[in-house]
């Protein structure tokens, strides 16, 4: 199988590697994302058998799991606008040194 390198096949191989590292992002934010619901899903029965006076049932445990969530989207969400900023910024900062 001859593969000829034409400008058609490296746009095809460029629209792999993104969708690659994009997929890749996604999965990650995903699997954190479940990580940080669950955790707060078990926050409540912890937190009473740390001796913490709270009402450990099903009801406070979805609200944990998504105040959990909602924290999570904030951090993720302010990390991405200091990103890019310092991205902006990387010329500038790098001329001054």
């Amino acid at each position: 199988m001859a593969i000829e390198l034409t400008v058609e096949t490296m746009i095809i191989f460029l629209v792999f590697m993104i969708f690659i590292f994009v997929f890749y992002k996604l999965f990650k934010f995903i699997v954190k994302a479940s990580l940080v619901s669950i955790a707060g899903f078990a926050f409540p029965w912890v937190a009473k058998y740390m001796g913490i006076p709270i009402v450990a049932n099903f009801e406070t445990a979805i609200t944990f799991a998504f105040v959990g969530l909602g924290m999570f989207f904030v951090y993720e969400f302010y990390h991405f606008v200091v990103q890019f900023f310092k991205l902006l910024t990387w010329p500038f900062r790098k001329k001054k040194k």
